[in-house]
């Protein structure tokens, strides 16, 4: 009789936590994937028009959707560490171009 009651107050404060606005993912529990549909990060080298170059993450090799487009043409993008956090940004039209940095290029300079 204890074990049904201790079972349907742990079932009772499940259904509380989506009622009172929690933000849990409960996907987790239930062991199905979140659904987080977050691009793959592409490991690229970008060289500007003023001869620099900097080696960084970019989720794709054109105008991000979550970049912005100003008037006159230029454009901001975001650049991301290995664990997909902004760490800057750079304006598209200063790039001249962008080389992509495969997993055996990073073993070639290595070696």
């Amino acid at each position: 009789m204890r074990v049904n009651k201790y079972i349907a107050a742990v079932l009772l404060l499940l259904l509380f936590l989506p009622l009172s606005g929690c933000n849990y993912d409960f996907s987790e529990i239930l062991g199905s994937p979140s659904g987080s549909s977050q691009p793959e990060l592409i490991k690229a080298k970008i060289y500007f028009t003023d001869g620099q170059s900097l080696e960084t993450y970019i989720k794709d090799l054109g105008i991000q959707q979550d970049g912005k487009v100003y008037v006159g043409g230029s454009s901001l993008n975001y650049l991301y560490d290995a664990r997909g956090n902004i760490v800057g940004s750079y304006n598209y039209q200063r790039v001249l171009y962008i080389k992509i940095i495969s997993s055996q290029d990073q073993d070639e300079e290595s070696s």
